[in-house]
């Protein structure tokens, strides 16, 4: 496995990467509707848009064919958990996406591309990060908690008719992430 950043020769697999993720995450916990209106199209948009985007950073995760399976989105922080100061704030930097192929789960590529962010972060000089995750899905908490991350905050989302609420998981400290060996994570 490899870790590189991506780039806009990538934009159809990012946009297949996570609709694919989010298919298989959300089923079942948001509304379906919804959940069927996420495209591939409308993600290509969202990836040139966001790759054109200052403060923004993301890697793939490539098979040894350099095939990529899995995505991280990260930079400054955004979305800060409710009654965190923005003045001096705990947690500088954030999490925004990560996606892998469901047919890629369990390989060690989601700890792979959380400690490629966390390095990357740490090199701009940021200590702390937050991301955001739906409360019902158990398994991103797990590997979030396993992580070391914190239950820091929660909020309502809507998605279509129906409500979803996600948790803030926070690292003030991200180092230790980069220490995690594959079989800490499973």
């Amino acid at each position: 496995m490899a870790i590189r950043a991506a780039t806009h020769d990538d934009i159809d697999v990012l946009a297949r990467i996570l609709v694919s993720g989010l298919h298989a995450t959300y089923d079942g916990l948001v509304d379906p509707d919804w959940l069927a209106a996420k495209t591939e199209d409308e993600y290509r948009g969202k990836w040139r848009e966001w790759l054109d985007s200052d403060g923004f950073s993301a890697l793939v995760s490539c098979l040894p064919d350099g095939s990529p399976v899995g995505v991280v989105s990260f930079g400054k922080l955004k979305t800060p958990p409710p009654g965190v100061s923005l003045i001096r704030p705990l947690y500088t930097a954030e999490i925004y996406a990560i996606y892998i192929l469901p047919d890629h789960w369990r390989q060690g590529h989601g700890l792979a591309l959380m400690q490629a962010a966390t390095q990357a972060l740490l090199d701009m000089k940021h200590k702390s990060m937050c991301l955001w995750a739906l409360e019902a899905n158990k398994r991103a908490g797990a590997f979030y908690t396993t992580l070391g991350g914190q239950r820091i905050g929660k909020r309502e989302i809507e998605a279509g008719s129906r409500k979803a609420r996600e948790v803030c998981f926070g690292w003030r400290d991200t180092k230790p992430i980069l220490a995690m060996k594959k079989q800490d994570s499973a």
